[in-house]
């Protein structure tokens, strides 16, 4: 994460672990299979917390409203996955070969969207569904690389509450919190 895929190598890896090099071949036999390995850990984990908040019933912006709250709270419990998550991002544009290692995992963070907005049909117009699931794919990811670059998780939540209030239709009529 500190200085992206390109420049480090499993030997920094490993130091940084406190394992020898062999040690992490042994387990990794590239370093491409070490941040595929990665990536469907930080996938299943966010994901598994994502699922559970939407799971209650609710309206849209409800369901919307709880994924944020998961997501505060994602990236206040692991610092580390927004960071993951934003050198990630960047990096599987970067290398084909990182792409092909995580294979379909890519698309998690799409389908996600793409289902809980199939259980919210009513709600949203039929012609709108492709553009709300980019726009929330590109907000999520968006406000993932913004926790990973802020200092504060109370920045970061209050960003995601004004998030929040905006879907809601809220964000000119409330007044802003204490």
């Amino acid at each position: 994460m500190a200085h992206g895929y390109d420049q480090t190598t499993m030997k920094n890896i490993a130091a940084d672990a406190g394992i020898t090099a062999g040690a992490l071949y042994h387990h990794f036999p590239s370093k491409q299979d070490l941040f595929a390995a990665a990536y469907h850990r930080h996938q299943d984990e966010a994901f598994r917390a994502l699922r559970a908040a939407v799971a209650p019933p609710g309206t849209f912006i409800e369901r919307i409203s709880a994924l944020l709250h998961a997501a505060a709270d994602l990236h206040a419990n692991d610092r580390g996955l927004a960071a993951f998550t934003a050198v990630a991002t960047v990096e599987l544009q970067r290398h084909p070969e990182l792409r092909a290692a995580v294979g379909d995992a890519t698309r998690t963070v799409y389908r996600f969207f793409e289902r809980l907005l199939a259980e919210a049909r009513e709600e949203v117009a039929e012609d709108d569904h492709a553009a709300v699931v980019n726009m929330l794919v590109a907000m999520f990811t968006g406000l993932s690389v913004f926790a990973a670059g802020t200092r504060s998780t109370s920045t970061h939540r209050d960003t995601l509450e004004v998030f929040r209030r905006a879907l809601a239709g809220t964000l000119l009529t409330q007044p802003a919190r204490a």
